[in-house]
């Protein structure tokens, strides 16, 4: 009888695992339990402090906490060698979509002003702060790239960014904006600049677990914070299909970090 049902059990494991894809989950976006609204995150973000980035200008060991909390974040983008496959199936994309099995590369030396050199504009108090959407398998984004139809409560920088473009291509992002989340916030946040842009590509899109794969990523570089205060920040994505609320407790589609430079 035992050996019976090992017998069975067995042939119906087999069964199972033959039917079954390694990069495919068996549930997919809305059918799935994270949804089909993908999240956001940030780095840094130091676990025992949680969203608060908090440092006196002249404190380098202090400084150095984050700087290693970007660089560790970043580790695969900088060294193929860190990846599963050894990234050997990445591509520089340009505006064309991988083959199958093909994965576009993302080149941090774009982030200019937020490189590793120099130490993320920590050092120089102009912080930079890396910001990723959350992976969600097959999920494509409904993008806003049409100037005419962009919401009204779109941030006026990013408006103006996506008015100065000149092709459709550069407009197939899912875009980027961070903003004080009150009056105070947005005054003491100061002007911020976007590195490369203040978006994510469409060739990075959909995420169907592809090997070698790495999110797109955008650094907003806060050029003059205001100092000895805390600024609440929040990021979030625009496309027609990510859900947005107000809400300091679900905070669909964007992120919440707080900021303070002694």
């Amino acid at each position: 009888m035992y050996i019976c049902i090992i017998i069975f059990f067995s042939l119906c494991m087999c069964g199972l695992l033959s039917a079954m894809d390694d990069r495919i989950p068996y549930f997919t976006l809305a059918d799935s339990i994270i949804g089909d609204n993908p999240g956001m995150g940030h780095r840094p973000i130091l676990f025992e402090e949680g969203a608060l980035i908090w440092y006196k200008a002249d404190n380098d060991t202090r400084i150095k906490k984050y700087v290693d909390n970007i660089n560790e974040f970043l580790a695969p983008y900088e060294n193929k060698t860190l990846l599963n496959n050894k990234g050997v199936n990445q591509r520089d994309c340009g505006d064309s979509k991988p083959p199958r099995n093909e994965v576009c590369s993302f080149n941090i030396s774009q982030f200019g002003d937020c490189s590793k050199e120099s130490g993320y504009g920590f050092y120089n108090i102009t912080p930079c702060i890396i910001i990723k959407l959350n992976r969600i398998f097959d999920w494509n984004p409904d993008f806003y790239d049409d100037p005419e139809t962009l919401p009204p409560n779109m941030p006026p920088d990013i408006i103006n960014y996506i008015n100065s473009t000149k092709t459709l291509q550069e407009r197939r992002k899912v875009w980027v904006s961070c903003m004080g989340e009150r009056p105070a916030d947005v005054d003491a946040l100061g002007p911020l600049k976007y590195w490369p842009y203040p978006g994510l590509p469409e060739v990075y899109f959909p995420y169907d677990n592809t090997p070698g794969y790495l999110s797109p990523l955008v650094a907003v570089q806060l050029l003059k914070p205001k100092l000895n205060q805390i600024i609440n920040i929040r990021c979030r994505a625009w496309a027609k299909n990510i859900k947005y609320t107000e809400s300091l407790k679900e905070r669909l589609g964007s992120t919440h970090l707080e900021i303070m430079i002694d």
